[in-house]
């Protein structure tokens, strides 16, 4: 699901036909901008749920921290260390002495156990996309809407006649940079 919605979109295309037909193929370019964006992102904004669900984690290094998926800052509300998962001994033991850190990491000064399996209660995810990222899709859904008025997409035959749209995945500089720095602020890293 894109990040933008066909109305911000018509906001960047005043010429552009208000009617059904036309919210369709601009919903799909959104779907499009958004394959590039979350492509060159590595992962996808989701909103955060409203109830925190349970995952099962399993603790790579023996050291002070836990690391966890993607989640929303402070909403981890429940740790529990798992033994024999997975087995009909299965058990859980509620883990009281931790504190999240602002990164959303787990401290505990007596340290996780390598190859440990906890079960976390969170809200997971990425959240939802910051405004950035909006601009960004926008954008690139309004040079896709524009190469077609440019005749920059070509037509492939297709099975049963179809024709396969093409067109320009390079982002500019701006938009490259953009990305990379969100990617930098909710990872903590850029890929190149």
């Amino acid at each position: 699901m894109s990040y933008a919605t066909v109305d911000e979109l018509r906001a960047y295309l005043p010429q552009v036909r208000d009617d059904v037909t036309t919210d369709a193929l601009l919903a799909n370019v959104l779907e499009r901008a958004n394959a590039i964006v979350n492509d060159a992102l590595g992962f996808e904004f989701t909103a955060h749920g409203a109830t925190a669900t349970t995952r099962d984690i399993e603790c790579q290094h023996d050291r002070r921290w836990l690391e966890l998926p993607a989640h929303k800052a402070g909403s981890v509300t429940e740790v529990e260390s798992i033994s024999s998962r997975g087995s009909t001994y299965e058990a859980l033991s509620t883990e009281s002495d931790w504190l999240e850190e602002a990164d959303g990491r787990l401290y505990r000064g007596a340290g996780w156990g390598a190859g440990t399996w906890y079960r976390v209660e969170a809200l997971w995810g990425y959240g939802s996309a910051p405004a950035t990222i909006i601009e960004v899709e926008i954008e690139i859904a309004v040079n896709i809407w524009r190469g077609r008025d440019a005749s920059s997409w070509q037509s492939d035959v297709g099975a049963d006649g179809q024709g396969a749209v093409g067109f320009n995945r390079a982002l500019t500089w701006a938009q490259r940079s953009i990305i990379d720095g969100v990617r930098a602020r909710v990872l903590g890293v850029v890929h190149a």
